[in-house]
C-alpha cells in the first residue's frame, strides 16, 4: 500500500507530487461513500413509497433519485473549498473508478452473470455520474467565466 501512495502521489522526499491530485483522490473516496449511503438509504424508502406502481416506474425512481440526491450533496461541496478545481477533479476520479469497475467486471464475468452485472451497473452508476459531472461542468464553467470577467475588468 505504501508503494501505491508513493508512486502515485509522493516524491522521493515524501512530499505530494500534486496536492490537487492527492486531495481529489481522498475526496473521491468520501464521495463514493456518500453515493453508497444515498443508494443504501433511499432504495428501501423508494421501494415502499412506490410499491403500488409498476416495476418500470419503481426501477426508474430507484435509479434516478439516489444518484441525483448524492450529486446534490457532493456538488454542494464545490462552494466549500477555496480551490474550485477540487470537486471537478474528484468527479474525474469517480468516472475512472466507474470505468475500471465496468471493464474489470466485463473481463471477469461472462454470459448471464455479465448481463446481471450490467443491469445493476446501469441502474446504480450512470445517474450519479452524469448528474454530478454535468453539474460540476456547469458550476466550474460559470466560476471560470466570472473569474475571467473580473480579470478583464481590472
Amino acid at each position: 500500500m505504501d508503494r501505491f501512495w508513493a508512486v502515485l502521489f509522493l516524491t522521493e522526499e515524501g512530499r505530494p507530487k500534486s496536492a490537487l491530485m492527492l486531495y481529489s483522490f481522498c475526496l473521491s473516496l468520501l464521495f463514493f461513500g456518500i453515493y453508497a449511503f444515498a443508494y443504501g438509504f433511499l432504495l428501501d424508502v423508494l421501494e415502499k413509497l412506490f410499491a403500488t406502481y409498476s416495476v418500470a416506474v419503481r426501477n426508474a425512481f430507484q435509479a434516478i433519485v439516489p444518484g441525483v440526491a448524492g450529486s446534490i450533496v457532493c456538488c454542494s461541496l464545490f462552494f466549500l473549498f477555496k480551490d474550485r478545481r477540487l470537486v471537478p477533479a474528484t468527479y474525474i476520479w469517480l468516472t475512472l473508478y466507474a470505468l475500471a469497475a465496468l471493464i474489470g467486471m466485463l473481463l471477469v464475468t461472462a454470459g448471464e452473470e455479465s448481463r446481471i452485472f450490467l443491469y445493476f451497473y446501469a441502474m446504480l452508476v450512470p445517474t450519479g455520474l452524469i448528474s454530478g459531472d454535468a453539474a460540476m461542468f456547469l458550476l466550474y464553467r460559470r466560476y471560470r467565466r466570472k473569474q475571467e470577467e473580473t480579470k478583464n475588468q481590472c
